[in-house]
């Protein structure tokens, strides 16, 4: 029995740069945007038994995108010697022939999509870059993501130097993203052990020479708040959000908060709505002409009551709690309610997760 390699799976990770090249080798699976600049793999294709009969198509899409964001997982299984031979084989060398009957299969490969070599017209002489292939890149790598940083190419030096001079909050959503993720990563257990040690020596140092008590030295090791900001925000009157119509969003709160107030449409009521995306943690964009949140980095949509509805979001915004202190409006984001689906938003009649007007 022969073995075969099924895709089960497939995604874009971020970096893709809207080329058409995966959509025109398989359009059942890719979905070219470029009206909003997105590429997303079509709803029929979450499906590992759509995926399945497309599995050479994907890897040869796979092998064309210029800046290697389309990833798959495989599985194998074994199918008749017919069946192999009628299916179509990856490009190989023209001396390469199928193992004849007794021979011993080769190894299956070990990654299901291995780097490519860079493009390249081979001349005598120096070799000279594709000047397409070099304009995807460079519009590839300057949007600052973890590409660009594991895989700078050209003049991405200057470009990421640019970029690491600017503020967080005008970073391009990848990069935000990756920035955010660099800073909440946890130290890893003998670094932590390490500085600890060395803290204590130094202390320790000071106490001895400067003759400070245990007292004194234990209350001034004590810290004396905490460092976390509180959770609570305060947003002013109930009245200021009784103005708002059915389905509006109050942005006032985005960037100093991080949520948006929304008025719901079927309800007299209004919530507090995190403004991070459920897909990968970047911020969408509200939308006012299109009635809908949209996410830059990989077109999820969102609907004004946080309801995904488009792209790789798995469920819907988070809402956090909100409630009335006298005659103040208080939005509470250590608590959060968590819809687990368009039609599993139950959490949301909490009477902690809204305010009726």
């Amino acid at each position: 029995m022969a073995v075969k390699q099924l895709v089960t799976k497939v995604w874009i990770a971020p970096g893709c740069i809207v080329c058409d090249a995966c959509e025109t080798t398989c359009p059942d699976v890719f979905d070219v945007r470029h009206d909003d600049g997105t590429c997303l793999i079509r709803p029929d294709a979450m499906d590992a038994e759509f995926t399945k009969p497309r599995s050479q198509l994907i890897k040869d899409a796979a092998a064309e995108c210029p800046v290697d964001v389309i990833k798959f997982e495989t599985i194998e299984v074994e199918v008749s010697d017919a069946e192999a031979a009628a299916a179509p084989a990856p490009a190989a060398p023209a001396a390469a022939k199928a193992p004849a009957a007794g021979e011993p299969k080769a190894p299956a490969p070990t990654k299901a999509h291995p780097e490519k070599p860079a493009r390249t017209h081979e001349v005598a002489g120096p070799k000279i870059v594709d000047p397409a292939i070099q304009a995807l890149l460079e519009a590839a790598t300057t949007r600052g993501g973890k590409a660009m940083i594991d895989k700078p190419a050209f003049n991405a030096a200057a470009v990421l130097k640019r970029i690491q001079q600017l503020p967080p909050d005008r970073l391009p959503p990848d990069a935000r993203q990756q920035l955010t993720l660099e800073k909440t990563r946890p130290a890893k257990p003998e670094e932590v052990t390490r500085r600890n040690m060395v803290l204590a020596a130094a202390w320790g140092a000071m106490a001895a020479v400067g003759g400070i008590s245990g007292v004194a030295f234990g209350r001034f090791m004590m810290p004396n708040a905490l460092e976390e900001p509180d959770p609570r925000v305060r947003i002013g009157g109930l009245d200021k959000y009784r103005e708002m119509n059915p389905g509006d969003v109050n942005e006032d709160y985005k960037n100093s908060g991080k949520f948006w107030i929304i008025r719901e449409e079927k309800e007299n009521r209004i919530a507090a709505l995190s403004i991070i995306c459920t897909h990968l943690g970047c911020v969408p964009s509200w939308l006012p002409n299109d009635r809908k949140f949209k996410c830059p980095c990989h077109g999820s949509g969102f609907k004004p009551n946080g309801v995904n509805f488009e792209g790789p979001a798995p469920r819907p915004l988070e809402r956090f709690k909100i409630f009335m202190d006298g005659d103040n409006v208080i939005v509470d984001r250590s608590k959060k309610f968590l819809a687990m689906g368009p039609n599993d938003t139950g959490v949301w009649n909490d009477p902690e997760s809204y305010i009726e007007v």
